[in-house]
Formats: structure tokens, C-alpha cells, sequence
């Protein structure tokens, strides 16, 4: 959505949210959807920076240095993006962000020149992911009805799952293929290029698009407060617990496979083609049940995953069926819980941008900030013993969701 200058101009095209359209054109949503995935394909490329940079003979400490340097950054950054729309637009700052995570692809083509190339990649990347993944769900705020939403933010999440399932396969290919990560960084700076592209051409189309004006985006401690103190609360510390569990699962993945004999590998290509799967499959229809029950449903599919992968003792079969499980699960969780704060938020006069971008920003400190905690209870016991503390939080959700659901029904 365009900041209040450009509303300025475009007057005739806001409209009262209940005006709204049920659905994007596909001229509009298709290059959106691409120039998501294509980012969300060079952010994948951070799993692998490792490999690249020892394959210039910089250390793993170096690596982890970058990282952290870019994990920094998207914190940081989350916290201004909103400002930094309200400054250029909300379409303007998106396609900033895709420009940034070229930048950053740059940087790291670049590394072998000079290690310090490396470093300001991490900044960028940290910074021009934070502001799309902070940002693209807004767009989807401001142009469709609420019983739309939903929908549009599953296609979007199922769109950045894709991009992140497909960096690590094709980087792959192409390093094989060349014998250098550096034809990597520069396919994925292309890439990033391409999405700013998509993005500007989708961002035309949204601004001759009828839209209802979102008042404010930027994020205010009085708005974040304000977000904790009306009932998205709960979505909110919802996703935050529910990020800390895919973290914790996905980040010492390996260890759990060589418990059991297995392949980590295994782990990753069955969670992503589920994840992606059921996200395309079911947006279409998952706007016609009630949210608190489809979140229900996958509570209860995200600790069966759990339990089925703590008493896996060594068989393939039951290790795959818990990743799917799981993936049902949490792959559908996300937009279903940012679809609930949405909705919360318009009922109760919360601001829909910035109870979206506080669910972000608690996605990114689960993200963030577990691993940490899950490596001392790993190091103090072992992966199970950060499994059944995994499943503990998810029965925390279920009891964080019937509170909402409570307390919801006392104000009807």
C-alpha cells in the first residue's frame, strides 16, 4: 500500500474495508508470488554460506560471525521497517528490500576479494529480508476483505517456503555445475533483481487496486503494547513458542537423525514438500473454517509429529510420517495464526499493520533466540530431553488458544 502522500493521489481507489475485493488479480498476485519465492530462494542461500566461505578458506568462525552479524540486522531492522514504509511507500520499501538482498548477494560473490565483502552481506541480507518478510503480509491487509486474507497469506507463506526449499538443491547444481559458490551468489543476486521487478510491476498494479488505508504502520512500544494487551496476545506469543520449536527441531535435526539412524536429510525434503504442498492446497478453502478450529486441528497435528519422532526408535517409516505430521502442523500454522491477530485486531480496534508486524517479530526472536536454549538442554541431556521440552510448548499453545477462545466468548 502506498504511504499517505501516495493515498494522497490515489484518493478514488480507498474504499472501506468491507468494499474491499475478495481477490487479487492475477496480474497482480502472480508476480508478487514469484518475486516472493525468488527472494525467499536467496535468503536460502544463507544455509549454505558455510560451505562457500571455507571453500575460499575463510574459518567456520567467520561464517558464523556473518550470520550473526545478519541475524542482528533482521532483528534491528524489523523494528523500523514500518517506518521506513511510511517514509516510501509500503510497495516502494518491499522492492528496497528485494535490492538489498542483491546487494547482499553481491557481497558474498565477493568474498573471496576481501573478507569484509562478507560481513556487509550479512548486514544487507539481514536487513532486506527482515523488511519483505516484515511488509508482504501488509499488502495483502490492505487489498483484499477479511475473509480473504487468509488465503493470500497462505499463498505467501507457501511461496517463501518454496524459494527457501529450493536454494539448497539448486546452489547444488549450479556449484557442481561451475565448481564455484561464487556463480551461486551471482545466480541468486540475478535473482534478487528479477523479484524487484516482479515486485514493482505487481506494486503499479496494486496502486490503481481499490485498498483501504492502513493509519499506521510504523512500530510504536505504545502500539506494541497496546498489540500485547488486547487478545492478539495470544496468536502472537503463539507463533513466537511455535518458531521456537521448528527452530529447536530443524537446528539439531542431524543429532536427532544419527540417534536414530537416520538421514537428516530425510527430514528437511519431506517437512519442505509437505509444508509447500499443503500450503497451495489448502489455501483455497481454509478461509471457510473457523480459524480457532483449523489452529486447533493443527496443534494437535504439530504434538503428534512430536511424540511420533520421540518414540521413533530407528524406523524410516515412523520418521517420515512424524516429519509430515509435524509439517502439517506448523507449515499451516503460521498464516493461520497471523489470519486470527488479523482478524482480532479488526474486531477489537487494534491496528492491523502493527499487531502483523509484532506476529513477525515474534516469529523472529523464537527463530532467533531458541537455539541458544535448545543447545544447553541438548548439552545438559540429549535431544529427547528437547523434545518432550518442544511438545511442552505446544500444549502451552493449546492452552494459550482455548484461553483466547475463552475469552473471546465472554465478550460476544
Amino acid at each position: 500500500m502506498p504511504s499517505e502522500k501516495d493515498c494522497s493521489m490515489t484518493v478514488a481507489n480507498i474504499v472501506p474495508a468491507e468494499k474491499l475485493p475478495s481477490a487479487i488479480p492475477p496480474e497482480v498476485s502472480i508476480p508478487f508470488m514469484l518475486g516472493s519465492i525468488s527472494l525467499a530462494a536467496s535468503y536460502g542461500s544463507s544455509f549454505f554460506l558455510v560451505d562457500a566461505l571455507q571453500s575460499i578458506r575463510q574459518s567456520a568462525t567467520t561464517a558464523g560471525a556473518v550470520i550473526s552479524t545478519g541475524t542482528i540486522a533482521t532483528i534491528l531492522c524489523s523494528l523500523v521497517a514500518g517506518r521506513i514504509a511510511e517514509s516510501l511507500g509500503l510497495m516502494r520499501a518491499i522492492t528496497v528490500a528485494a535490492v538489498m538482498m542483491a546487494v547482499a548477494m553481491i557481497c558474498f560473490a565477493s568474498a573471496s576479494t576481501l573478507t569484509l565483502f562478507a560481513y556487509v552481506g550479512g548486514l544487507f541480507l539481514g536487513i532486506g529480508w527482515s523488511g519483505f518478510y516484515m511488509l508482504a503480509p501488509l499488502q495483502v491487509l490492505g487489498h483484499v476483505r477479511a475473509e480473504a486474507r487468509i488465503k493470500y497469506l497462505t499463498l505467501l507463506s507457501g511461496s517463501q517456503m518454496l524459494g527457501i526449499g529450493l536454494a539448497a538443491p539448486l546452489a547444488r547444481t549450479v556449484a557442481e555445475t561451475a565448481g564455484s559458490y561464487i556463480a551461486v551468489y551471482a545466480l541468486f543476486a540475478a535473482a534478487c533483481l528479477v523479484a524487484a521487478m516482479l515486485l514493482e510491476l505487481a506494486g503499479r498494479g496494486l496502486a490503481q487496486a481499490p485498498q483501504t488505508k492502513l493509519p499506521t504502520i510504523r512500530l510504536t512500544l505504545e502500539g506494541v503494547l497496546k498489540a500485547f494487551k488486547s487478545n492478539t496476545r495470544y496468536p502472537i506469543i503463539m507463533n513466537g513458542l511455535g518458531a521456537c520449536v521448528f527452530a529447536g527441531l530443524s537446528t539439531f535435526q542431524a543429532l536427532y537423525a544419527a540417534s536414530r539412524s537416520q538421514s537428516a536429510d530425510t527430514f528437511f525434503l519431506v517437512f519442505t514438500l509437505t509444508a509447500v504442498f499443503m500450503r497451495f492446497a489448502v489455501a483455497p478453502i481454509i478461509g471457510k473454517v473457523r480459524l480457532e478450529r483449523v489452529a486447533a486441528v493443527l496443534v494437535i497435528c504439530t504434538i503428534a509429529g512430536l511424540f511420533i519422532l520421540f518414540v521413533n526408535v530407528g524406523s524410516t517409516a515412523n520418521y517420515i510420517f512424524g516429519t509430515m505430521m509435524f509439517a502439517l502442523g506448523y507449515g499451516l500454522s503460521y498464516s493461520t495464526l497471523n489470519s486470527m491477530v488479523v482478524y482480532i485486531a479488526d474486531t477489537d480496534g487494534t491496528s492491523l499493520a502493527i499487531a502483523s508486524q509484532v506476529f513477525t517479530l515474534s516469529y523472529f526472536i523464537g527463530l532467533f533466540g531458541f537455539p541458544y536454549i535448545a543447545g544447553q538442554i541438548v548439552k545438559a541431556g540429549s535431544f529427547d530431553n528437547l523434545l518432550i521440552g518442544m511438545m511442552v510448548l505446544i500444549v502451552a499453545n493449546a492452552v494459550l488458544l482455548a484461553t483466547q477462545v475463552f475469552s473471546a466468548s465472554r465478550e460476544r
